[in-house]
């Protein structure tokens, strides 16, 4: 499965797609807006991680821009107190178990019904 990691934490960043590769996933991570933007227009990803250091309003602009391309899932990582973005799971930034237990849920299953 072939996951786009986004965050523009850079350690953030390596920690998670680290974690995600030794889970057995596939990742291609992006740090800036415009990097971010270029990997959202790629249809051929199966899951969109959008991580909580990404503005509000660049996470909307990503989630359209992802929409737009792909029917593929959106998980959003969120802290306590801040106020999500529209995507179809959530897990808590700073449980990286929730993270893996909430991405093999979500690849687990069928296409159709992620």
């Amino acid at each position: 499965m072939r996951i786009v990691s986004i965050s523009y934490d850079g350690s953030l960043l390596t920690t998670r797609q680290l974690l995600l590769e030794r889970a057995g996933h596939q990742v291609t991570s992006a740090r800036s807006f415009s990097a971010a933007v270029v990997l959202c227009e790629d249809a051929t990803f199966d899951l969109l991680v959008l991580g909580h250091s990404i503005p509000i309003l660049e996470k909307s602009e990503l989630v359209s821009t992802f929409r737009s391309h792909s029917h593929a899932p959106i998980l959003s990582l969120t802290r306590c107190g801040e106020v999500p973005v529209p995507s179809d799971y959530y897990a808590d930034a700073d449980q990286p178990r929730e993270l893996l237990a909430t991405v093999a849920e979500i690849l687990a299953k069928p296409p159709s019904r992620r």
